[in-house]
């Protein structure tokens, strides 16, 4: 006597069984048809039928190019029309009712243009706080003075250095030729 499971597991594997055999015969009907219908319809073809195949194949070949050109002229068309558009939003957008000048004060309508610096020249003591001043950059920090004036240093003594001979610049590290020859001997030994 057999189990209700043994039986359902007999009748699951007979219901897959099932199905995967009619699946097969379906894809299989489906394969031979396919090539028995694909090679009857060539190898029964009139000449007729020949010369409306060739026909239309060179018919697309021909029209193709205006087909390509008809679409080409559709889509730019949607672009150019896209763009007025936008040419139009931007036109009626031109017109600001708030000046840049209001919102940067806070509503005051005395804002400050990027540029402009509380102190007056008379109130400006060195040359980086004209410097500051010049660079539209409205405040300067301490450390950003520093790192300028250090900058402005290094490259005035750069140029001084460039403008020296060879003759001045021995004389300035009081170096002559005698104490040249001393310093070689002492390397070779």
């Amino acid at each position: 006597m057999s189990t209700p499971q043994e039986d359902l597991s007999e009748k699951a594997a007979a219901a897959a069984n099932d199905f995967f055999a009619q699946l097969y015969s379906v894809f299989e009907l489906a394969i031979t048809r396919f090539f028995k219908n694909g090679y009857a319809s060539i190898a029964q073809m009139s000449g007729r039928r020949w010369t409306k195949v060739i026909g239309s194949v060179v018919f697309y070949i021909i029209i193709r190019p205006y087909i390509e050109k008809l679409f080409k002229w559709m889509h730019d068309r949607d672009r150019r029309k896209e763009k007025e558009k936008r040419d139009k939003e931007r036109a009626q957008f031109g017109k600001v009712k708030v000046s840049p000048n209001t919102l940067r004060g806070g509503g005051d309508g005395k804002g400050k243009v990027l540029g402009e610096v509380d102190n007056t020249d008379d109130e400006l003591e060195d040359e980086e706080d004209l410097m500051a001043a010049a660079s539209g950059v409205p405040e300067w920090n301490d450390m950003a003075r520093k790192r300028q004036k250090n900058y402005i240093k290094r490259v005035k003594k750069d140029q001084r250095a460039e403008d020296l001979s060879r003759d001045q610049i021995m004389e300035l590290l009081d170096w002559s030729e005698e104490e040249e020859v001393d310093v070689k001997v002492k390397k070779d030994l």
